[in-house]
């Protein structure tokens, strides 16, 4: 196959409103993403665990979560050889004292690989952040800010999006890849990726993705429609 559709979920699929809410896949966008992946190869890049993504996407050919810790493709089911999910365990308990939303995130055989810290909502970030996040660096784990994101994401291995997309491309065994996403964490993917999409949402404005297209999320409906005439 020549070309391949990744993408992320958060903010990208999913406006960011409704991600705590559930975070189910509009009955639109699922329905434009199935009939793609009818023709291309889908994968779903996400800070996710797969747990979550593959219920909510599950037609998709391959799944990268947890930031990359976590890649599947079929019968493939692969782990970050370094990920420390004792040092993620212990700095996750430090940060369930903090007043904020915690999403934690396990591989599928439960290892504790990174969590979110999500203050939406707040006039500021929680007090004691900055001391989680101390800790975090101290004990090697891998910490993503956000500029115009409330929350923060501590993983327990050094891979991301970019070295997901690699291992998917030749796992999917495609030349091409456009790629969608809509924040920071999405940056290594994009450089990997030949054509990039920028999905703007609530939470992305004035974020700026060099060589990227942006699509604004009530457009990305008509937008996946017109990409799909391609391969019709």
């Amino acid at each position: 196959m020549d070309i391949a559709l990744f993408t992320d979920y958060d903010g990208t699929l999913v406006p960011p409103e409704e991600v705590r809410r559930g975070g189910a896949l509009p009955a639109e966008v699922e329905e434009v993403l199935r009939e793609l992946a009818r023709h291309i190869p889908l994968a779903v890049v996400t800070t996710k665990d797969c747990g979550f993504v593959m219920q909510r996407v599950p037609f998709a050919s391959a799944y990268a979560c947890i930031n990359g810790i976590e890649i599947r493709a079929g019968r493939y089911v692969a782990v970050a050889a370094d990920l420390n999910h004792s040092a993620v365990s212990e700095v996750y308990q430090l940060a369930s004292r903090l007043d904020a939303y915690l999403e934690p995130k396990r591989t599928g055989s439960g290892e504790l690989a990174g969590f979110t810290v999500d203050w939406r909502g707040r006039a500021e970030s929680p007090k004691g952040l900055g001391d989680v996040v101390v800790e975090a660096e101290r004990r090697g784990l891998k910490v993503v800010r956000y500029s115009r994101h409330p929350f923060l994401d501590v993983y327990g291995s050094a891979v991301d999006k970019g070295d997901a997309v690699r291992v998917l491309k030749a796992l999917l065994g495609v030349r091409h890849v456009v790629y969608m996403g809509d924040s920071e964490n999405d940056l290594p993917a994009w450089r990997e990726a030949d054509v990039k999409i920028l999905v703007r949402n609530s939470l992305n404005r004035g974020f700026a993705v060099p060589g990227a297209v942006a699509v604004e999320y009530r457009n990305l409906v008509s937008y996946l429609t017109e990409v799909l005439k391609n391969f019709r």
